[in-house]
């Protein structure tokens, strides 16, 4: 049987990358008891300094919207959010099995 989920993929700018690291292991403990939250792979780019990427899994488009307007009013995300320059890509992504 195959388990569908949704995958958050955000792609970000960052003013202090280690400031936006530490901030983003915070917001991360916090988005661990979220309705529907089932990973969260942080992500840092090895050619660009200042790009940082989230892959979010969630159990479905339901939760991962409810958790875009949570975070918004959760001071845990503050910081890390204070920290994000620019949003390069933010989006909803269908998985279709693995292998």
């Amino acid at each position: 049987m195959t388990t569908t989920t949704v995958l958050e993929l955000a792609v970000c700018t960052v003013t202090d990358r280690p400031a936006a690291e530490q901030a983003r292991r915070a917001a991360m403990a916090a988005v661990n008891t979220y309705p529907g939250f089932v990973s969260w792979r942080a992500l840092t780019a090895i050619e660009q300094g200042d790009m940082i990427a989230d892959l979010v899994e969630w159990a479905d488009k339901e939760s991962a919207d409810a958790a875009a307007a949570k975070v918004q009013a959760d001071p845990a995300f503050a910081p890390y959010m204070a920290a994000i320059m620019g949003v390069t890509l933010m989006q909803h992504f269908e998985t279709n099995g693995t292998i």
